[in-house]
């Protein structure tokens, strides 16, 4: 197995693992830190899942008019980070439910986003599309086995400020690794040649 095809793996897995971090722990987090009733807390959900649609059909459009998909998988995880940090430090309900549901909407769209760069990778390297992807899959069904305990744990013993700091942390990581090893997925324009993955920094 190439460093690429790690690598997505890697990325998938603790993309998965923060996010497993945040979805179980936000309604304990909006009653106990924010301190809104049950009512406030089913609004955020509804608003987030609204919001989430809106930004994922945007968001798929214009990546479907780029080239390539990987500088707004970048985008996307700085986001997940700078609003991990958000929740971090900011108890308002009207922030929450403003900033922090886009950035949670924009931050959402990076997981697909991976997923389709992976499938196209597959596709002009050759590789087993099919079992690849379901490789991937795996990654995030295992985060959620280890996710939701190490969220409560970090809470219980750390407070949510740790937590989300935590979760911030992976996204940067994530980050990284998703600028410094995988690749340029360069899609041509119709009736040309299919491009080749175009390397970028060490593999």
């Amino acid at each position: 197995m190439n460093s690429i095809r790690l690598t997505f793996m890697v990325v998938a897995f603790f993309s998965g693992i923060a996010g497993a971090l945040q979805i179980p722990t936000l309604s304990l987090f909006l009653t106990t830190e924010v301190r809104v009733t049950s009512l406030w807390v089913g609004f955020f959900y509804a608003v987030n899942a609204g919001v989430g649609i809106i930004v994922s059909f945007l968001l798929a459009k214009k990546s479907d008019r780029q080239r390539d998909r990987r500088h707004l998988i970048l985008i996307c995880y700085l986001l997940a980070a700078g609003n991990c940090l958000l929740f971090a430090f900011n108890r308002n309900y009207l922030t929450l439910i403003t900033a922090g549901v886009l950035l949670t909407a924009i931050a959402n769209t990076a997981i697909p986003q991976l997923f389709a760069l992976a499938r196209e990778y597959g596709e002009r390297s050759s590789q087993n599309v099919a079992m690849f992807s379901a490789i991937m899959r795996a990654q995030l069904s295992l985060a959620w086995v280890f996710g939701p305990p190490l969220a409560f744990m970090l809470v219980v013993n750390y407070g949510f400020t740790a937590m989300f700091m935590f979760a911030a942390g992976i996204f940067l990581l994530v980050t990284l690794l998703a600028w410094w090893i995988l690749p340029e997925v360069v899609r041509p324009p119709v009736g040309n040649e299919i491009a080749i993955p175009q390397k970028n920094g060490l593999r």
